[in-house]
């Protein structure tokens, strides 16, 4: 049976992924300021880092860096895997970081590319490369990830699938739905069903 879990622990931000028989592929994306470690126990994963592609057997690990793109496919007919997603904070001032703080802080916010640059003080077209190269993705996609990732927060809240929707700027439910299921793997109301919150006693 097809199964996919979140356990995320409220007291220290590491969040565990269980995946048992599934076939998910995740396109092109990065983790925002969390270092991943994948454990695969079943099957063969298919992971690629910028433009390196390597096949993970069971009993096989594989880490990737905050911030790095990378892509994970089933590389057999379907696979069980750990991922471990753990915080680490960024020590690296980097030139757009101002953007992406704005973008992190407010993903809801339609930001266009002409008022980035200007506030960056280049060109729209070398600022869109230059985020691309800082942070893996564009400005757009990076937007779409961090939309998702509030809409995660807000289900794990009990927030309805509807209001979220409207909380993390979709235009409606099923294009947060579209989305979310290509980012996350299971659909929103899949994601409030599976995911457990664990907070230690007295914290």
């Amino acid at each position: 049976m097809k199964k996919l879990a979140y356990i995320k622990d409220i007291s220290t931000g590491i969040e565990t992924i269980s995946y048992e028989h599934v076939n998910i592929a995740y396109p092109l994306h990065t983790h925002i300021g969390h270092i991943v470690f994948g454990i695969v126990t079943d099957g063969i994963v298919g992971v690629q880092i910028d433009r390196q592609e390597c096949l993970c057997h069971s009993g096989e690990i594989f880490s990737i860096a905050p911030d790095v793109p990378h892509a994970i496919y089933p590389a057999s007919d379907f696979y069980s895997m750990i991922s471990i997603c753990v915080p680490q904070r960024d020590s690296i001032e980097k030139e757009l970081n101002i953007i992406k703080r704005d973008i992190i802080g407010n993903p809801e916010l339609e930001i266009s590319i002409a008022d980035m640059a200007e506030k960056v003080h280049i060109s729209p077209y070398h600022m869109i490369r230059k985020f691309a190269g800082e942070n893996g993705l564009t400005p757009h996609k990076f937007q779409m990830q961090c939309r998702i990732r509030k809409a995660q927060e807000l289900l794990e809240q009990g927030v309805k699938v509807i209001d979220v929707a409207a909380a993390v700027g979709f235009c409606d439910q099923s294009h947060l739905c579209r989305v979310f299921k290509k980012q996350v793997g299971i659909s929103p109301e899949e994601y409030s069903k599976s995911a457990i919150l664990y907070k230690p006693e007295g914290k």
